[in-house]
């Protein structure tokens, strides 16, 4: 008598082990989501201390569309960026694809920022020279997701 117990959930369950998301995980993904993730902190509770110590910078008592937009992007765009990066460090596996789409957003906002900065010289070129700052640290950020970002589809980790 043969003990070949061969059951129909077989074909369920592969035979080859499927990739960890944080073995496949390269060191610099990991600080770009560290960094990204604190500065996104810093950055809002500066806006925050901003508002509360110069509360006339954007005349909060007159409630239009620019004060609202104002302070809605001061609140929304850290945010943006921390949750994709929280996202990677939790090995999720829409991620990455969050994390592209955020980046891409945040450089096309730098591109323009830096063009309206330059064409009604508004700013000046310290704006400039920050946007082209942050446009240094989001392109191998960018390069870094796009070559990881078929692997860590296919890995497993956290759903």
């Amino acid at each position: 008598m043969t003990n070949d117990t061969s059951s129909i959930f077989d074909k369920d369950f592969s035979d080859k082990s499927a990739v960890r998301r944080r073995d496949i995980m390269p060191l610099a993904l990991r600080i770009y989501a560290w960094f990204f993730m604190v500065s996104s902190i810093f950055s809002l509770l500066s806006n925050c201390f901003q508002y509360i110590r110069y509360p006339d910078i954007f005349k909060l008592n007159e409630f239009n569309l620019t004060v609202i937009f104002s302070i809605a992007t001061a609140i929304l765009f850290p945010l943006i960026r921390f949750l994709p990066n929280l996202l990677i460090l939790l090995e999720k596996k829409y991620a990455v694809l969050l994390a592209l789409v955020t980046v891409a957003i945040s450089m096309l906002e730098w591109c323009y920022t830096s063009y309206i900065s330059m064409a009604h010289g508004i700013m000046g070129y310290a704006v400039v020279a920050t946007n082209i700052f942050w446009l240094l640290v989001d392109i191998p950020y960018l390069i870094i997701l796009l070559r990881i970002r078929k692997d860590w589809e296919k890995g497993r980790g956290r759903p």
